[in-house]
């Protein structure tokens, strides 16, 4: 494996001077506002005002360097908002020779350095942690799909929140869905709710996905974390790390509820939910609590979201595997019971209107189980990038959007709860209508007796 270091973004940089915008001549109309009153007879030598095809550069005492801020992503053709946030913090930069001419390249192009400002996601932003790639074919293609990835799981777990929040209130605003199975429910969607949560403000304030803006320092041309004073960012990857266990453990507590209905004869709708809360929240403690302690005295580097020893992440990563596996042998023991029980039928007609129920109430347990980390499971321990990187776009599509399939299935979308928002809205409606009735024939019979009394 090779590592891409910083020389290799040096070289970018002349790739996006001068020469790949096609601009060879100053602009005119952008360098009228930089032109300074002449010299007033001291002999100083100053390199002149220059449009680059991005930036306006303006005069610039000789030998110097002049500096600017980075241009939009928009110009410099990256999207991903990480590298955007970092450019506001990089500068580009123009050296001024001592003739009092700017520095030109091997081919007699004036030349900006613009390496800092192309700092991407596919990069890790200290030295000592850059990401390996077997060859350039591999760089380009992550550099092309990790940005659009990043923003599907964005726009994801943005609909899932705001739909898991508005099932929230429905659940809590009807009071006969107030049952033990849906109050299962809104701890599942808790569960949803603060991953989403809590991935959104991972990926927003930290910076290339490692650090956050105010730990990022430039030396020279290259972009460093600082090591100290990061306790804020393992904090907020401790509680993402947290939540995202939960949202495992929340799925696997469904899954067992499920199949005790099915299988256990004392388990009903009505029974105690207080030992599946317990659970839910309370093994992701004992599974994050050891990380946080591992990571702080083994590998306590950065804001805990790298992971050098990869042995350090089968904390987390094992006790995830054990919940998508036993939660799969769940879901095939109760489909394999109503295919049984669809077997039993004898007459054809029915036994084809019982195979589209198993069909559909089969589909319809696949996100509450979380099935397709099943699938997922395999790809993410493939050699081959590639593969790599089709499960991590199938991965962060799914588990960024289950959330708000959940939430439609099991709230917005399910017979009962729509039918219980019916009669609440009618209820609403003919209250207010008496309401209005009574307030009506108030104020006539208040009306007919000042008549009277005039």
């Amino acid at each position: 494996m090779r590592t891409l270091g910083m020389s290799t973004f040096g070289n970018m940089s002349e790739a996006i001077g001068i020469n790949l915008f096609g601009y060879n001549v100053t602009d005119e109309d952008q360098l009228e506002k930089y032109r300074g009153v002449e010299s007033n007879g001291t002999e100083i030598r100053q390199c002149p005002p220059f449009f680059d095809g991005l930036l306006c550069w303006s005069r610039t005492d000789a030998p110097g360097t002049a500096t600017l801020p980075c241009p939009p992503a928009s110009v410099m053709g990256y999207t991903d908002f990480a590298s955007d946030n970092l450019r506001k913090l990089a500068v580009a930069s123009k050296d001024c020779l001592a003739n009092g001419e700017w520095y030109k390249n091997s081919d007699g192009i004036s030349w900006s350095n613009y390496s800092l400002c192309v700092l991407n996601l596919t990069r890790h932003i200290e030295k000592n942690y850059l990401p390996l790639y077997e060859t350039p074919a591999e760089f380009a293609l992550l550099n092309k799909w990790l940005p659009i990835i990043r923003m599907i799981s964005h726009i994801g777990y943005i609909t899932s929140f705001t739909i898991l929040i508005v099932a929230m209130v429905v659940f809590s605003l009807l009071r006969k869905l107030r049952n033990p199975r849906n109050r299962l429910h809104m701890h599942l969607f808790a569960s949803f709710i603060m991953r989403a949560f809590m991935a959104l403000l991972k990926d927003w304030s930290f910076i290339g996905g490692i650090g956050l803006t105010w730990h990022v320092v430039f030396i020279d041309e290259n972009a460093f974390i600082k090591e100290e004073n990061t306790w804020i960012c393992k904090v907020i990857t401790s509680l993402w790390q947290y939540f995202i266990v939960a949202n495992y453990s929340w799925t696997l507590m469904e899954g067992l509820y499920l199949h005790n209905l099915v299988f256990l004869a004392l388990c009903t709708d009505s029974s105690t939910i207080s030992l599946y809360i317990a659970l839910g929240w309370g093994l992701p403690v004992l599974v994050v609590v050891p990380w946080i302690i591992f990571r702080a005295t083994i590998e306590d580097t950065l804001c805990w979201t790298t992971h050098n020893n990869s042995s350090l992440f089968l904390i987390i990563r094992i006790p995830m595997i054990i919940c998508i596996l036993f939660n799969f042998l769940l879901f095939l023991n109760i489909v394999r019971v109503l295919l049984v029980k669809l077997k039993t039928s004898v007459h054809l007609q029915r036994k084809k209107m019982k195979y589209k129920r198993w069909a559909k109430s089969t589909l319809v347990l696949l996100p509450l189980f979380g099935i397709h980390y099943t699938i997922y499971l395999g790809l993410s321990y493939h050699k081959d990038y590639r593969v790599e990187l089709v499960g991590l776009f199938c991965d962060q599509l799914f588990a960024s959007f289950q959330g708000a399939f959940v939430a439609f299935l099991y709230c917005l979308l399910n017979g009962e709860v729509r039918a219980e928002m019916h009669r609440a809205w009618k209820a609403r409606r003919s209250k207010r209508e008496v309401d209005s009735f009574i307030s009506g024939h108030t104020r006539n019979s208040r009306d007919g007796i000042n008549r009277k009394r005039h």
